[in-house]
């Protein structure tokens, strides 16, 4: 198509611009924190902006935040312990669960935040990690004691990350 006059030329640029604008900006809408949920201010946009750029981490957060009896508090902790990146921390009570998260402060939650949520996953299945860490060949390890580690975990954690990349 031939535009003949830079009028024509400049609105086609206008329309192109801001259809890509209100596209991105459809995409990155802010995403709806339940109240079972709660983390530090601002946190929202760091998971708003992985839920809508992976398609791994919004099934696991659309999965999570349904379950009626699961509370989230999401912790920035400088102070780590030494044999991991970060934990969560689960109780459980029939089928009521709270789950304490801590995450180091950092620029990038995508690959931390998609195992941690892949071990809250594991939790509202039910999944034995105590039996299954004593089951050769089962994925789960006791890396310290009763802190478990999954291969399902860390190989969501690595998808999410993969995507993220690629999204950007």
């Amino acid at each position: 198509m031939r535009i003949k006059s830079s009028t024509g030329v400049t609105a086609m640029c206008l329309v192109l611009f801001v259809s890509s604008m209100s596209a991105e900006l459809g995409r990155c809408a802010r995403l709806k924190i339940p109240s079972s949920m709660q983390m530090p201010p601002g946190f929202d946009r760091v998971l708003g902006r992985i839920y809508h750029r992976s398609h791994t981490f919004r099934t696991q957060y659309d999965r999570i935040v349904s379950h009626p009896d699961l509370t989230i508090r999401v912790f920035l902790n400088v102070r780590l312990p030494s044999y991991c990146r970060a934990f969560t921390r689960v109780e459980r009570h029939g089928q009521t669960i709270r789950a304490d998260m801590h995450l180091p402060p950092s620029s990038d939650y995508s690959e931390l935040l998609a195992h941690e949520f892949e071990h809250l996953l594991e939790q509202i299945e039910g999944v034995d990690l105590r039996e299954l860490a004593r089951v050769r060949g089962s994925g789960i390890h006791e890396v310290e004691t009763e802190l478990y580690e999954s291969e399902r975990a860390q190989a969501a954690g690595r998808a999410v990350a993969a995507e993220m990349r690629e999204a950007d």
